[in-house]
């Protein structure tokens, strides 16, 4: 029997058609946010295009903006300029290391049967052999890479991954284009957006953000370079050959937080076992000690200057990136951390600025 306004029973709370129409916005509700989730995990790949793409276009924005300003350029030109710069000082990169790189393959090439010679006449090479058969695993190793060098499939597979690849670089350069030449007209009209009492905030939110991400281009170069020159000096003490060539890899390598130093010593270890074990195993200890000091020392003590972050923080960004989004989180991990960091302090600041102004709440007591 339905109630009415003057029912006894009806106590006043909502009719059941308005806990009906709560219920509908809620499901509602949770659907759309359910199927916006969908959608961008079906765009992931684009989104972190995107991600990238802004990043490079706040790291290049310094350049763009002093050519632009300084030389009076127009700004899509100021932003080819430094695509052209960049390209130029790849190539120069290039042509250095190319010649030094083939150098030391050849030598490397030449070398390989004496030290496979080494190998398979050491005694414990000949005891695991016995033990594991390590001579038909390896034939079976190369016979099945083999396999798949010659399988069309595998060839296919090659090549829709360099395709994907290349795809994704020119996706990234043209993104990063736009972005910073749309940038600061959507830095305006966001401006224009907020209220005016806001703008400031919003001004000091952008700054920011841009500090932010510029700190931590500088940082990761910084911390680049300490690791290529201590690679390079370590190894030209010890006599490895290609000192020069592998030191710069496991440099460029440290641009990924974490793990890309570990990765990039890699070579330099194998060629250095190559020269003896004693040297090999030197090549090795180094590694993984300076690995721990740059992980837990150099990096964390750059970052914390160049991002503002507690080097706690940096490590839990980097191994959070890491689970979520692979490389490509570890290298977005740090500057998102500081970025998050900013937009905290922020609110956190406003929230206290609004409770020091806001008039006591208690009871006013007035003399008599």
């Amino acid at each position: 029997m339905p109630t009415g306004p003057d029912d006894p029973h009806n106590d006043g709370g909502p009719s059941n058609k308005a806990v009906d129409r709560i219920v509908l916005r809620v499901v509602f509700l949770l659907l759309g946010i359910a199927v916006l989730l969908w959608l961008v995990w079906l765009s992931r790949g684009v989104l972190i295009w995107l991600g990238i793409a802004a990043f490079f276009a706040t790291a290049i924005n310094p350049a763009v903006s002093r050519i632009n300003q300084g030389l009076r350029l127009p700004r899509p030109l100021s932003i080819a300029l430094v695509y052209l710069a960049a390209i130029i000082a790849f190539g120069a990169i290039g042509a250095i290391m190319v010649p030094q790189v083939v150098d030391a393959a050849d030598e490397l090439s030449r070398s390989i049967p004496g030290y496979a010679d080494q190998v398979a006449n050491s005694a414990l090479f000949r005891e695991l052999d016995e033990d594991y058969g390590l001579v038909e695993q390896t034939e079976q190793q190369v016979q099945n890479v083999l396999t798949d060098i010659a399988d069309p499939g595998g060839v296919l597979d090659l090549a829709a991954a360099i395709a994907n690849g290349l795809v994704a670089v020119i996706s990234v350069a043209v993104l990063t284009f736009l972005l910073s030449l749309y940038g600061p007209q959507f830095m305006e009209w966001a401006r224009s957006q907020t209220p005016e009492g806001r703008r400031g905030r919003l001004a000091a939110l952008s700054v920011g953000a841009y500090q932010v991400v510029a700190g931590y281009v500088v940082g990761a170069v910084a911390i680049a370079i300490v690791a290529g020159a201590a690679s390079w000096i370590f190894l030209t003490i010890i006599g490895v050959p290609g000192a020069p060539v592998l030191a710069f890899w496991c440099g460029l390598l440290t641009l990924v937080p974490l793990v890309g130093g570990t990765i990039g010593g890699v070579p330099y270890v194998a060629v250095a076992f190559f020269q003896g074990f004693a040297i090999g195993i030197a090549a090795l200890v180094f590694l993984l000690v300076y690995q721990q000091v740059e992980n837990n020392l150099i990096q964390p003590l750059i970052q914390r200057r160049t991002v503002k972050l507690n080097p706690v923080w940096v490590i839990l960004a980097v191994l959070v990136g890491a689970q979520l989004l692979g490389i490509v989180g570890v290298l977005l991990a740090i500057p998102i951390a500081g970025i998050t960091q900013v937009i905290i302090q922020d609110i956190w600041a406003h929230r206290r600025l609004t409770e020091d102004d806001e008039p006591p709440t208690g009871p006013v007591l007035r003399e008599t």
